[in-house]
């Protein structure tokens, strides 16, 4: 299957406006496009994208466009192309924002399918990205192409930029891109991933679009118990394992407060009570997860003796208006004092993006175009984007991959069974395509 899709790629040529898109070939193109995207091992770490990068920089310049090249470290390439303004820009640019790289997968549990085959199945190419993120910026990437191929006149510039490193807080990609090259950008709008289109996961039977204006703040804990030493046959009441196990009983013992948050007051009025799943709790609440539990002496550990030291490492992610401080000293304060809690990594206070802009009413104009009856309302994300910290330079982030998905493909992202619905693809261009029109268009 993996030599199936190789390019080369067949271009659609509309040399001006007055002709007609042939939006099916686009789509056609997208999907041999990421099938091979999907192909490029980014997984991070090591996190080279330095093929899938020559990748589209090929696409790009073969449809004459000028593609600029920056190297934060080896391997860690971002590549960028711009369709400027036909005249004095009315505004700043808009950003179109992906990452290339991605998280790592287990072949063997993937059901026969390489996660790094692009293969196409039942309807679906299937591959590590498809969704997370690679789905996403092909998509942009035709939107961007369509602009291009057309000429159309724009007011302000459209940016296309792919990242690495995002999947491990974006340091060498949109991070660096912000601190040493933010004079390239500066944008007023930036387009990432985030949202998407369900009939399931929010209201159940009801198209719903959510684009992401918020995420969760990323704050990572160790919780450390220290104890007494000795033999498995003779237990101790400060054997460190018992001390944690108790402690960890302690802090999930009940919810943790929620704090006032606009978005998703406006996201309850707008569908009412939503569906109970991992999704729509994620997004209602300040969550902490469990994520690892270490202890034992040996490897593996003997059965026979008692360890001095026990630690849990803890996954939490707050709502916006969450203060990251009291927080963790509530956490403290349930563990108790007997277990030191270090912060390993804290992310960026959550920034809300307003809604009331032309770009999130052009979004959701172009989702009821090609989807009529579809509810589209602003919603957090449960998990971290390069989009906040474009947020804390003052840009307007919305997060949404315009098609619709199953609870199933929504789950399927980091998962072993990661895919995309090829039926989608051509609405998912024509979205992105026709904002664009629409917010930088003349």
């Amino acid at each position: 299957m993996r030599n199936a899709f190789v390019l080369p790629l067949l271009l659609v040529a509309v040399p001006g406006l007055s002709q007609e898109v042939d939006w099916k070939a686009t789509a056609d193109e997208a999907a041999r496009t990421l099938s091979r995207y999907i192909q490029f091992n980014t997984t991070v770490p090591p996190g080279d994208v330095t093929e899938a990068a020559a990748f589209l920089q090929g696409i790009l310049e073969r449809e004459g466009l000028e593609v600029e090249r920056y190297e934060a470290a080896p391997g860690k390439i971002t590549i960028l192309s711009r369709l400027k303004a036909s005249g004095t820009p009315v505004g700043k640019p808009i950003l179109l924002l992906h990452h290339m790289d991605v998280v790592p997968a287990d072949a063997s549990r993937w059901g026969g399918i390489d996660p790094f085959g692009g293969v196409v199945k039942d309807g679906h190419i299937w591959g590590r990205g498809a969704m997370d993120m690679k789905g996403t910026g092909t998509l942009q990437l035709y939107a961007f192409l369509t602009l291009a191929r057309q000429k159309a006149p724009l007011e302000r510039d459209v940016i296309l930029m792919a990242v690495p490193d995002e999947e491990i807080g974006g340091a060498d990609g949109a991070r660096f891109m912000l601190q040493n090259h933010h004079d390239k950008l500066d944008p007023e709008y930036v387009l990432d991933e985030g949202g998407f289109g369900t009939r399931e996961v929010y209201v159940d039977g009801r198209l719903v679009f959510g684009i992401s204006v918020a995420e969760k703040q990323i704050v990572w804990m160790e919780a450390t118990a220290e104890g007494v030493a000795g033999h498995g046959s003779q237990p101790n009441d400060q054997n460190p394992n018992d001390k944690l196990v108790r402690a960890l009983a302690r802090l999930f013992a009940e919810p943790f407060p929620a704090a006032s948050n606009p978005v998703l007051e406006t996201l309850r009025s707008e569908l009412g009570s939503l569906e109970t799943n991992k999704f729509t709790n994620a997004i209602q609440n300040t969550t902490i997860s469990l994520t690892s539990l270490r202890s034992g002496v040996g490897d593996p550990p003997k059965m026979n003796v008692i360890p001095s030291i026990a630690k849990a490492t803890l996954d939490s992610r707050l709502l916006p208006g969450t203060d990251s401080a009291e927080f963790v000293s509530e956490v403290r304060a349930r563990l108790g004092e007997e277990i030191a809690v270090n912060v390993v990594y804290k992310s960026d206070e959550s920034v809300v993006t307003p809604q009331d802009t032309d770009m999130f009413r052009a979004i959701a104009d172009a989702i009821r175009r090609y989807h009529p009856g579809a509810t589209v309302v602003p919603t957090p994300i449960p998990y971290g984007t390069d989009s906040n910290a474009f947020r804390h330079r003052g840009a307007k982030s919305y997060g949404i991959l315009p098609i619709v998905l199953s609870s199933a493909i929504v789950s399927s992202m980091h998962s072993d069974a990661e895919r995309i619905p090829l039926d989608q693809l051509e609405n998912g261009v024509r979205v992105f395509y026709d904002a664009l029109r629409e917010v930088a268009g003349k």
